[in-house]
C-alpha cells in the first residue's frame, strides 16, 4: 500500500496522523504544502477542495481529516494499538481528543483569527484575548477530565500513549510558540513529556520535519 501524506511542519492535524503513522511504523511519502513546500495552496485546492492538511492518498484514493486518517490507520495496519482496551477508555480517549480538534483547534486556527481581524475589526490583542479565552476553557476541561479519573495512567488513559494523546502533543507545543501560560495543567504537561519523550512522537514533531524552515514563527 503505497501512502502520500500531504502536511506542512507547522500542521498540528497532520503531526497527529504522523505520529500515528510512526506508532504503527508505517513508511509514507510526505509532501509539504505552502511557499517553500513542494506543491502551492493554490495546487493544493485539487488535491483537497477545502484546502486543508492533512491529506493522505492511499493508492491513489484521497482521504481528509485528521480522526479519519488515524482511525483508517488504526483498522488498517498492525502494530501498537491506538486505543484503550477497556471500552470505556476508549470513549473517553475519543471524546478527549473531539475537544481538542473540535473546540480547541477550531477556533485557534490562522484563517478564524485573520478573519475575526479583517471582516470583525478585532486588534491583534482583541483576537489573542479572544483566543486565550477559549484555549484556556478548553484546557481546564482536559485537565479536569484527566483529575476525575479513577485509576490514573501514565499517558491519558492508558499506559500507553492513545489517540488522544496524538491530540494533546501538538495542541500544546502550538500553545507554547504563543506564550501561553500552561503551568496550570500539569497532569497534561507531565503527559506530553512523557509523550514527547518517545520516538514516534519525537520523529512527527515540527522540527524534524523537512520543509521546517530552521525556525519557528508563533503568533501570525
Amino acid at each position: 500500500m503505497k501512502l502520500t501524506l500531504y502536511s506542512r511542519y507547522r500542521n498540528s492535524a497532520g503531526q497527529r496522523v504522523r505520529t500515528a503513522l510512526n506508532i504503527k511504523g508505517v513508511d509514507y511519502e510526505y509532501i509539504a504544502v505552502g511557499a517553500t513546500g513542494a506543491i502551492s495552496k493554490e495546487d493544493y485546492l485539487a488535491v483537497n477542495p477545502q484546502g486543508l492538511i492533512p491529506t493522505l492518498v492511499i493508492d491513489g484514493e484521497k482521504v481528509t481529516q485528521s480522526t479519519a486518517l488515524i482511525e483508517f490507520i488504526e483498522e488498517t495496519f498492525d502494530g501498537p494499538s491506538l486505543l484503550p482496551e477497556d471500552p470505556v477508555a476508549r470513549a473517553r480517549s475519543r471524546a478527549f481528543g473531539q475537544v481538542i480538534a473540535c473546540e480547541m483547534h477550531a477556533v485557534g486556527v490562522g484563517r478564524i483569527r485573520r478573519n475575526l481581524a479583517d471582516e470583525h475589526g478585532l486588534s491583534k490583542d482583541d483576537v489573542r484575548r479572544w483566543y486565550e479565552h477559549w484555549l484556556h476553557h478548553g484546557y481546564a476541561t482536559l485537565e479536569d477530565l484527566l483529575r476525575q479519573r479513577t485509576e490514573p495512567t501514565s499517558f491519558c488513559y492508558d499506559e500507553k500513549p492513545t489517540l488522544c494523546d496524538l491530540y494533546l502533543v501538538p495542541q500544546l507545543f502550538n500553545s507554547r510558540m504563543f506564550g501561553i501560560d500552561l503551568s496550570p495543567y500539569p497532569l497534561l504537561c507531565a503527559v506530553d513529556e512523557r509523550c514527547r519523550a518517545l520516538p514516534a512522537f519525537d520523529k512527527a514533531m515540527p522540527e524534524n520535519q523537512p520543509d521546517f524552515p530552521g525556525e519557528l514563527d508563533g503568533w501570525r
